[in-house]
């Protein structure tokens, strides 16, 4: 869901990415990797990969986002936020390296799963496609060090406002209160942010008093997204 806004509103840090693997490589290789694997559904929480594991098979993501998780001072955080067309976990195939972190449904999804041995045949057929997995790899590289400077440089409240506009434009779906974004916790929204549970709620609280926020069970409601960004961009540069 697009509401306007510059990429300084809306960092993106935040948003999951944009150009995907299926974007890169094109709809007919993508057809055919497709045909080298099985259809898999998961539920919400549910795990694809698990870290230090063996890398046996990548999964294209059909449906859904999922989460890339690392374990840090005693809290999961969320490295990425990854949703359709992209492969998950080929670089631990491709490197015949174990997984280097933890994969989550982040909501419910569906993926292509496709053997080790079929995908690196795959690659062997199609010589081109490891300079474009390394351009993605880049990429996510760097997104993910976008993450960790909103981090060290932004306070939490501004962490939770960004990545809340952030789910609202990927996610959301415009309601007759607003733009809700179903099926995340503030569990979700702690990990995504690198804070814990009660700075978080605290953080909620402030902007549900403000009328900037509406939360039920699962559901975050942002009933105008421009006055939650406008109320951003007043909040002292942290």
């Amino acid at each position: 869901m697009d509401y306007g806004g510059s990429a300084e509103d809306i960092d993106t840090g935040y948003l999951p990415a944009q150009d995907s693997f299926v974007t890169h490589a094109g709809a007919d290789l993508c057809a055919e990797l497709r045909g080298l694997g099985t259809r898999a559904s998961f539920d919400r929480n549910e795990l694809l990969l698990l870290v230090d594991r063996p890398s046996d098979h990548v999964l294209l993501i059909e449906r859904g986002f999922v989460k890339v998780q690392l374990a840090g001072n005693g809290r999961d955080l969320i490295a990425g936020l990854y949703g359709k067309g992209e492969l998950i976990g080929e670089q631990g195939v491709m490197e015949s390296k174990p997984r280097s972190a933890t994969v989550v449904a982040h909501t419910a999804c569906e993926a292509t799963r496709i053997h080790h041995r079929d995908f690196k045949e795959f690659l062997r057929r199609h010589p081109e496609l490891p300079l474009i997995l390394g351009r993605i790899a880049y990429e996510r590289l760097h997104r993910a060090d976008q993450r960790q400077i909103n981090l060290a440089s932004q306070d939490v409240p501004t962490r939770v406002c960004r990545q809340l506009l952030a789910w609202g434009q990927a996610l959301g779906e415009r309601t007759r209160d607003g733009v809700a974004i179903s099926g995340l916790s503030r569990k979700d929204l702690a990990q995504c942010v690198g804070a814990g549970e009660a700075t978080v709620d605290a953080a909620l609280k402030h902007l549900g008093d403000r009328g900037l926020l509406r939360t039920r069970r699962l559901t975050f409601v942002l009933p105008d997204p421009h006055l939650l960004r406008g109320y951003l961009r007043t909040r002292p540069i942290t």
